[in-house]
């Protein structure tokens, strides 16, 4: 689990620059974090299977999620001290071709400290500075002023 508070992602596919990396942050606490960590990883609404093992200082996650009829299955693997950095990787499979699959993947997080004034745990600011609420089942989005859409 990483250290509650505000954490910036950044996610790039693997052998891209580090120019075309997406930046997400994510405020987390013991109750959202699980979810909020596996947010990158595409296709991790439907999950029936779960696997970590903890190997040579290295957790491997393996999940098995669908998406509609889309079976989709990931392999992530994540390494650091998860109270200040982390990093991995994933690579994700789908039973069905999709339109943009970015083949493997790396990530990046570091722990900036306490979430910023507004933030519950469970909210993520996208890239194009919208907040979305990871935790809510329905998906509702706010915008830069707190907005739903």
């Amino acid at each position: 689990m990483r250290k509650p508070g505000l954490w910036e992602v950044a996610v790039r596919a693997e052998g891209e620059s580090l120019l075309r990396q997406q930046k997400v942050q994510q405020c987390t606490d013991a109750r959202t974090d699980a979810m909020m960590l596996m947010v990158v990883v595409p296709g991790q609404e439907d999950c029936h299977e779960s696997r970590i093992r903890k190997h040579q200082g290295r957790y491997d996650i393996h999940t098995v999620c669908y998406v509609h009829d889309n079976r989709v299955e990931a392999h992530v693997q994540l390494s650091g001290n998860f109270s200040t950095a982390y990093e991995g990787r994933f690579d994700v499979k789908y039973s069905q071709p999709v339109r943009h699959n970015p083949g493997p993947t790396r990530f990046e997080g570091r722990w900036l400290g306490a979430c910023t004034a507004g933030m519950q745990p469970g909210d993520m600011v996208l890239p194009n500075g919208a907040t979305v609420r990871v935790t809510d089942k329905r998906g509702q989005h706010k915008g830069h002023e707190g907005h739903s859409h």
